[in-house]
């Protein structure tokens, strides 16, 4: 049977403490790795976030209508050893769920390492939380629109937590994040590199992860 993930409900949810391991602390200095666009419909930088939403990225918290808003923001990014495919699966995943073919050219799509400045506390969506707030894991495999209200469910119910932390549902070993506002004074100065995926330097490893994605660089 399809896992089918019901609306938040509000109480339960305020009512559900994450416990000590359904919080990820991630300590300052802990390296991440984001891809975004430069150019097109959403440009960002690579320490902006995103303030225009929602848009049909899943954790979305901005409320509708659809529009800039002046206090929410998101930024996706990815961690750990296999970061840098993980950020690729999901900047080029398809409507279906698989990845598509990687355009390196259409909005500039860059790829940005960094470490952050300040410790970030994020609910580990992978735990049992989920179960006990009323969902269950097809939060992260189910229709987006139900999820983007579990986002803001959660961003008003838990403000100790600057986001979420999920394994991707495109590319198993991913593991992403989606970082809200809070999570922006841990942004460092300067990131540790920043380099456009078309960028010569980066053929090699753009490459191995279209391998590893079972996709090609267009």
């Amino acid at each position: 049977m399809t896992e089918r993930l019901g609306p938040p409900d509000g109480p339960r949810i305020r009512d559900a403490v994450p416990y000590r391991d359904e919080l990820c602390r991630l300590p300052a200095g802990t390296r991440l790795v984001r891809v975004h666009n430069l150019t097109g419909p959403n440009p960002s930088a690579w320490n902006e976030l995103r303030a225009f939403g929602p848009t049909s990225s899943r954790f979305d918290h901005h409320p509708l209508p659809r529009r800039q808003h002046p206090t929410r923001r998101i930024a996706y990014a990815a961690l750990g050893l296999t970061a840098f495919t993980a950020a690729i699966a999901e900047h080029f995943q398809l409507a279906g769920g698989a990845v598509g073919p990687l355009d390196l050219d259409r909005h500039h799509p860059t790829a940005t390492v960094f470490d952050l400045a300040l410790p970030l506390t994020l609910l580990d969506l992978d735990t049992g939380w989920v179960t006990r707030a009323g969902g269950n894991q097809a939060i992260r495999t189910g229709p987006r629109g139900v999820a983007r209200d579990w986002a803001r469910a959660i961003h008003r119910h838990h403000k100790e937590v600057d986001g979420l932390v999920y394994g991707s549902t495109v590319w198993g070993p991913g593991r992403c994040l989606a970082l809200w506002e809070r999570a922006t004074p841990a942004f460092p100065e300067a990131p540790t590199a920043t380099r456009q995926l078309n960028d010569p330097g980066l053929r090699g490893a753009v490459l191995a992860a279209a391998a590893e994605l079972g996709t090609y660089v267009l």
